[in-house]
């Protein structure tokens, strides 16, 4: 019989699935449910060991001899301390040993709670990996809870073994043992280039027979012509849409800038382009919408990830392989296993290109959008281009690109503190031309390394000085928060003249169109000095004009989708005469 705690749950079934059978148990009060859960379930091979310390080191006797993982289950308190030099010789002999800790409740920790101590950390310097997991309450913590397991177990063998923590807070009655099947458990595989090719034909087959594949192809990967050329072979082969933005810096055959449909159609036009499988390339996109529109179906999609690095990245909450590998090695893997005569039929890319026609782009008044088409024309080929977080980086997706320019933003984790010193840096690394479009608060807070010496001739900042943060005007606005201005928004009248002409910069100061449209063209040419533009507009009129943008594509949208509905369900006649009566009705 099975407990009734659901982290105990999904840790005994993936423990199954990571075919660890062999445990050594110690008796106590808070492991219990996890004792009992596995000592009725006949998968497993359980030996009692009473003293703890003693049972971490039988179990990497066990683990040595039978070149297996191997777990040990203790109670809380000094019995988690008792473990300690086990897990250290386990560490230092590179033994994969799983110690599974229970816990008591988290929230009385340094409360006089009996048996509760600080056992999260106890273990630190001594094992690959400590996860603790959480009290399941909502589907929430199963996700993290899920996640966190899947995490630690494959530490055990995954670039090197070793010893493994897991905490179990035990929160409840421990006599319930209800549940006669465990519920079944995502496992997060690791795939590599030497797995078995019955393995690697595993998952070329299901790329092959699925009709909506996504590659999300975030920032910070290299594409080079080989692997464009690899790209684009897989379009032809596979039902593949690449989701790219200017961030992820790719352009080849299956590209679909996504941003748009994500950020603005939304609702009905993405729930006809949900993909069932999903390949996550590279790191974070600015595009704010798409992560919870595919974590919303993860009971649909099978997400795999593309990646050297160890960690789990579970962005969209259905993560089911990670292939430890670049992504060249990939791509020239899984096509080797794909048939000759296997297709792209281009029914998932036409639809996205469907929804992304949807959207118009109209010619904007003077204001941040006015001034990110302006920028869009006059940047040559492979020059670099920063986009300062939030709006700088937003106001530049709706516009194309030329070839080969390099774009970069700092939405790893998303502050305004480094715009301009990541630019600089940046800047300083090439001959080419460099752009800087940054918001006044992002400047302000990072001004001083515009004046760095190694700023040369090469660089070109764009300030769009807005007098705040009119982001929080685009997603909140006055009318929610009076005082929005104050605090919030940071509301201010400062200007970077005096600092910018002070440093050497050809400086300019625009409020218009016709200001604008006089000196843009300069910021494109070559110059014997470093260029600054300073853009002068109002941060409550900026973010009127992009939530009108965005609102008049959605109704736009919208009503394309009603007039569909209309007519398969009432036919072309009966529309027209629904719209003579609805012209009756409005006089």
């Amino acid at each position: 019989m099975n407990s009734s705690f659901r982290n105990v749950q999904i840790l005994v079934d993936l423990l199954k699935q990571y075919k660890i059978k062999d445990v050594v148990l110690s008796p106590g009060g808070s492991d219990i449910p996890l004792i009992h859960s596995i000592e009725t379930d006949e998968y497993f091979t359980c030996f009692s060991v009473v003293d703890e310390r003693s049972a971490a080191y039988f179990a990497m006797g066990v683990a040595l001899q039978k070149n297996v993982p191997v777990a040990c289950v203790c109670t809380s308190g000094t019995a988690v301390c008792n473990y300690l030099p086990g897990i250290t010789e386990a560490f230092y002999q590179s033994v994969p040993v799983l110690a599974i800790t229970a816990d008591k409740n988290p929230y009385y920790q340094g409360q006089l709670e009996i048996q509760k101590i600080e056992q999260t950390h106890i273990f630190d310097g001594v094992v690959k990996k400590s996860v603790d997991l959480p009290v399941v309450q909502n589907s929430e913590d199963e996700w993290l809870c899920n996640r966190l397991v899947n995490e630690a177990l494959l530490a055990l063998t995954h670039h090197g073994r070793g010893p493994v923590q897991i905490n179990v807070p035990i929160v409840g009655r421990t006599d319930l043992y209800d549940d006669k099947t465990l519920p079944p458990e995502r496992k997060i595989n690791v795939v590599e280039w030497l797995d078995d090719d019955e393995i690697w034909n595993k998952y070329a087959q299901k790329l092959v027979s699925a009709k909506r594949v996504l590659f999300v192809m975030g920032q910070g990967v290299t594409f080079t012509p080989g692997i464009v050329s690899l790209l684009e072979e897989l379009h032809k082969k596979c039902n593949c849409v690449y989701s790219v933005e200017h961030l992820s810096n790719l352009d080849c055959e299956g590209c679909i800038h996504t941003y748009p449909v994500s950020e603005i159609n939304g609702g009905s036009s993405l729930e006809k382009l949900v993909p069932e499988i999903v390949v996550s390339i590279g790191d974070n996109l600015s595009a704010y919408n798409l992560r919870p529109y595919l974590r919303r179906h993860c009971k649909q999609i099978c997400n795999w990830q593309i990646s050297e690095s160890t960690e789990i990245r579970d962005a969209y909450k259905c993560l089911t392989a990670v292939f430890d590998m670049k992504l060249e090695d990939f791509l020239r893997k899984i096509l080797s296993f794909f048939p000759a005569n296997s297709t792209n039929n281009a029914t998932y890319r036409a639809a996205w290109e469907e929804e992304l026609s949807k959207i118009t782009i109209p010619e904007f008044e003077f204001s941040n959008l006015h001034v990110a088409k302006k920028i869009s024309e006059i940047i040559p080929e492979n020059s670099i281009l920063h986009l300062a977080i939030l709006n700088s980086t937003r106001i530049m997706q709706y516009y194309k690109l030329a070839k080969g320019i390099r774009t970069y933003s700092n939405v790893g984790a998303l502050g305004i503190d480094g715009c301009v010193s990541t630019f600089a840096g940046q800047a300083a690394s090439t001959d080419e031309l460099a752009f800087l479009i940054v918001g006044d608060l992002s400047f302000f807070y990072d001004m001083n390394a515009a004046g760095l010496r190694s700023i040369g001739p090469n660089v070109r900042i764009i300030l769009l000085n807005n007098g705040g943060g009119s982001e929080f005007h685009f997603i909140m606005g006055k009318d929610k928060i009076p005082s929005l201005n104050d605090y919030i928004s940071a509301e201010h009248v400062n200007v970077a003249a005096g600092w910018a002409t002070s440093l050497g910069y050809e400086y300019y100061c625009v409020s218009n169109a016709e200001e604008l449209d006089a000196v843009i063209g300069k910021f494109g040419e070559k110059s014997d000095a470093p260029m600054f533009l300073e853009v002068l507009t109002d941060m409550e009129q900026d973010a009127k004009i992009t939530q009108k943008f965005y609102a008049d594509n959605a109704v736009k949208i919208k009503s394309t989708l009603a007039k569909k509905i209309a007519r398969s369900v009432l036919g072309g006649k009966n529309v027209q005469k629904v719209k003579n009566i609805l012209k009756v009705i409005k006089g």
